[in-house]
């Protein structure tokens, strides 16, 4: 069963550092986040695998939108 990391806040992704394929454990950094100026880096709060990418560089995202989706590995 796959799981959504989702962002934590709202702001510009400025970096994606995950591929579909890869295995994610809770606490790796997955993306950076613009949001006032200021580059955030985004922790994983799910292990698994990256099966599907939601966001890109320069989307603008709200908190609680879809980052990734990781199956159980």
């Amino acid at each position: 069963m796959a799981s959504i990391v989702e962002t934590p806040w709202p702001g510009v992704v400025q970096e994606i550092n995950v591929e579909v394929g890869d295995d994610v454990a809770v606490g790796d950094e997955v993306a950076v986040i613009e949001s006032m100026k200021m580059l955030t880096p985004v922790e994983s709060t799910l292990a698994g695998r990256v099966v599907e990418i939601f966001a890109a560089v320069g989307d603008y995202v709200e908190t609680g939108d879809r980052l990734f989706s990781l199956d159980d590995i």
